[in-house]
């Protein structure tokens, strides 16, 4: 049974490359960062899905940890408020497991904020 090989071959000088006719600009970091933040924002949507069906099905270890990750991602982006909404949040949810009918009620006030908050954040980037 004998292998067949292809030949490298190099491109000539004279092969030409065809570049298409349309221009294209570089986007700004301006223009970066605010189309990040728009997809950032996007997203908080479902988080904020996310964090009601958590408390509803009391999953505290869960929300706990989906508090963290909007501590710092909402940092990244420049909300500020967000991030310490988020942290007090976080950090009124009591580390380790807790009974699903046992509620603590501080925790869950605090997560309330933080979805009203971002409820907020929404709006007002809809209007702009």
């Amino acid at each position: 049974m004998e292998i067949q090989r292809e030949e490298y071959r190099q491109p000539s000088e004279t092969s030409s490359i065809s570049l298409p006719n349309k221009l294209y600009h570089p986007l700004s970091q301006t223009e970066i960062d605010e189309r990040l933040k728009r997809r950032y924002l996007d997203r908080l949507v479902d988080r904020v899905k996310k964090l009601r069906k958590l408390i509803v099905e009391r999953k505290w270890e869960e929300l706990r940890l989906e508090c963290g990750q909007l501590a710092v991602s909402s940092s990244t982006f420049g909300f500020e408020n967000l991030k310490s909404l988020a942290c007090m949040a976080q950090e009124s949810i009591p580390v380790g497991k807790i009974s699903r009918p046992a509620a603590p009620v501080h925790a869950k006030k605090n997560v309330e904020t933080l979805i009203a908050t971002i409820d907020s954040i929404l709006m007002d980037h809809e209007r702009s």
